[in-house]
C-alpha cells in the first residue's frame, strides 16, 4: 500500500509554519523551495500558501502512490491542474480535465516564469507523460522540470 495524502511544494525559504494538516516529512530544494508532504489533505494550504509568501506554488494530491491530481496557482489566480499517471487516473474514475498535455506544458512554462524559475519544456512534457512504479517519482521529476 503507498502513500495517500497531499505534497505542497513551494518557496517559503524555511520549515512549512501552516496548519493545514500534520506534515510527515519535509524536504530543502534549491533556493528557498520546499517539499512538504502532509498527512491527509492540508485543505487550503495551496492557497493559503501563496498569498502569504506572494509566490506562485504548487500541490497534488497522491492516491496510494498510483496518481496524483496536481493544481497549479499563480498570486494572479492563473491556475492549471493535471493528472500525473492519467491512465490510472481514469480507472480510479477521476473526471476528465479540460486542458490538453500541450496546454498543461505551456501553462506550466508560464507557472515557471512567474516563479522565477527556468523551466525546461522538454522535461515538464516528459514528466507529464512519464508512468513510474509510484507517482511521487513523477511529481519530483515534474518539478525538477519546472526548476525548483
Amino acid at each position: 500500500m503507498g502513500y495517500s495524502g497531499r505534497i505542497l511544494v513551494a518557496r517559503i525559504g524555511g520549515p512549512y509554519r501552516g496548519g493545514a494538516a500534520p506534515v510527515l516529512w519535509e524536504s530543502e530544494r534549491k533556493d528557498g523551495w520546499r517539499w512538504i508532504q502532509f498527512d491527509g489533505d492540508a485543505a487550503g494550504a495551496l492557497a493559503e500558501t501563496v498569498a502569504s509568501t506572494g509566490m506562485p506554488a504548487l500541490w497534488a494530491y497522491i492516491m496510494d502512490s498510483d496518481v496524483a491530481d496536481v493544481e497549479a496557482l499563480t498570486p494572479g489566480g492563473q491556475r492549471w491542474r493535471t493528472y500525473l499517471h492519467p491512465d490510472v487516473a481514469e480507472e480510479f474514475g477521476a473526471p476528465p480535465l479540460v486542458l490538453s498535455v500541450d496546454e498543461v506544458v505551456a501553462a506550466a512554462l508560464d507557472w515557471a516564469a512567474q516563479a522565477g524559475l527556468t523551466a525546461d519544456p522538454g522535461a515538464v512534457r516528459a514528466a507529464l507523460e512519464a508512468v513510474n512504479v509510484e507517482v511521487e517519482e513523477t511529481l519530483a521529476a515534474l518539478v525538477t522540470a519546472l526548476g525548483t
